[in-house]
């Protein structure tokens, strides 16, 4: 993840749920010249540039094998991510996926709808020195 991608409000990380991982990432690859930085997870590739981590790439299955229609989920970075989910509601939103960490002790996301029904993606990095 870039330094950009670590400030309150910056778009940071982005996720692509789609039914073909390996042949979109093959076509962002080849398109803007994104590269697989690895597959951590069975199913999960992780896209990026020369220098970062932009974000990753997973087949579009939810529960019991049901397929979702393929869709990019944006992550907006948040300095305090329990203080941002708190006020959600408040302002006519939703949390639709309570806080989770991020392995390796990367921080904690959640997933959010907003009055519209659009889902997004909260983000708190963990910051490194």
């Amino acid at each position: 993840m870039g330094q950009q991608g670590y400030t309150q409000g910056d778009l940071g990380w982005s996720e692509l749920n789609t039914t073909d991982a390996a042949g979109a990432l093959s076509f962002y690859s080849a398109l803007v010249g994104w590269e697989s930085k690895g597959e951590p997870m069975p199913g999960y590739h992780v896209f990026g540039n020369s220098t970062e981590m932009l974000g990753g790439i997973s087949d579009a299955h939810s529960g019991e094998g049901e397929k979702k229609a393929p869709q990019w989920m944006p992550y907006i970075t948040v300095d305090d991510l329990d203080a941002t989910l708190a006020k959600v509601e408040g302002l006519g939103g939703a949390v639709i996926m309570p806080a989770m960490a991020i392995p390796n002790d990367g921080g904690r996301i959640a997933i959010i709808k907003d009055p519209q029904g659009v889902a997004t993606g909260l983000a708190q990095y963990t910051k490194k020195d």
